[in-house]
């Protein structure tokens, strides 16, 4: 199934001017979190017009709930990721349509018809697939240069690894149309590594940035819409959604966990790429080790138990060798062998 959240997607030096126009006289209200909404608000100060409430912080059930009574004939999402996936379960569950204003090139929840639900801890609880209009997803340059760059970085982390995520899952090509087309998709995120991301080019917002920021928001999200189970996940965010169960790492961003996931995929793989990723990482200032990560030797059976069981959950094309999954955990624990 080919799914699609997106009517228009507008990356430019004004976006936000034209949010007004696109209102066009809707109720309309703004969830919005703290830091990046400021941001918003100087560069486009007509958006504290409209009614707003600040998200707490998780995508979570319960915020979901305390969020549903706002009445609207349209939300608006100004924020990150979690801010964005509350948002359009808000919209879906309210069955009103939805416009997204990131303020970080972090992941692609604003291409994308589901969202990543926790636990209160901030543990990974699953997934949620459902249809939602976003109407727009407004790219303001103005605003994402001025995000921190980390967030950039594990973006770009996040979005390599559709790549390779989608080639483990369908390899390089495949009958199915849409699947086929989600694999062309994934080969260009692939291929971010190759472009100069390096902070001072972020600031400066160059032509590489703007490109890779398309794809970190646009591109990466329809690589899932157009290829949905044969490309959306598999072990790199099997491995993610492990490690969230150890309070140390919550204090990672998203790719840069799902990047250590990608080092352990490809080795399962016994794949040529995986010493070259591993230094792209390395070279990207990512956790590539579990100590890195605040995990010890001792974690390592629930880590691997943890990452069977999600790897079952995602049905991929076979089980996982689970001693050699193991023997990658034990190898990655301090330093990485050659």
């Amino acid at each position: 199934m080919i799914r699609q959240a997106v009517l228009e997607y507008d990356h430019a030096d004004d976006a936000l001017d034209r949010l007004d126009d696109l209102v066009d006289g809707r109720r309309a209200h703004v969830l919005h979190g703290q830091n990046g909404y400021d941001v918003v608000r100087a560069i486009f100060p007509a958006i504290a017009d409209y009614p707003a409430t600040r998200f707490s912080g998780e995508c979570t059930d319960s915020e979901v709930e305390r969020l549903k009574p706002l009445d609207a004939d349209v939300l608006i999402a100004v924020g990150g990721g979690k801010l964005v996936d509350t948002a359009k379960l808000v919209a879906y569950q309210r069955n009103v349509p939805l416009i997204v204003v990131p303020t970080l090139a972090s992941n692609c929840a604003a291409f994308t018809p589901l969202s990543v639900v926790y636990q209160e801890d901030g543990s990974y609880e699953r997934y949620d697939m459902f249809r939602v209009v976003i109407e727009r997803v407004i790219v303001d340059s103005r605003v994402i240069s001025r995000s921190p760059y980390e967030y950039f970085r594990a973006g770009v982390i996040d979005t390599v690894a559709k790549f390779y995520e989608a080639r483990y899952l369908s390899g390089d090509s495949s009958a199915d149309a849409g699947v086929n087309t989600g694999l062309v998709l994934a080969e260009q995120c692939g291929r971010l590594v190759e472009l100069e991301l390096s902070e001072h080019a972020f600031k400066s917002y160059s032509d590489d940035v703007r490109f890779a920021v398309d794809h970190v928001l646009a591109i990466g999200g329809a690589v899932g819409g157009f290829g949905d189970a044969g490309t959306r996940v598999a072990v790199g965010h099997a491995v993610h959604n492990a490690l969230s169960r150890f309070e140390s790492t919550h204090s990672f961003l998203h790719g840069d966990k799902v990047g250590f996931g990608l080092i352990v995929q490809e080795r399962l793989r016994r794949s040529a790429d995986a010493l070259y990723l591993e230094a792209w990482l390395k070279r990207f200032c990512a956790p590539t080790t579990l100590e890195t990560l605040g995990v010890g030797s001792g974690d390592i059976p629930v880590l691997v138990d943890s990452v069977m069981t999600e790897t079952e959950l995602q049905q991929l094309p076979a089980p996982l060798d689970k001693n050699f999954l193991k023997i990658i955990f034990e190898n990655l624990q301090l330093s990485i062998y050659n």
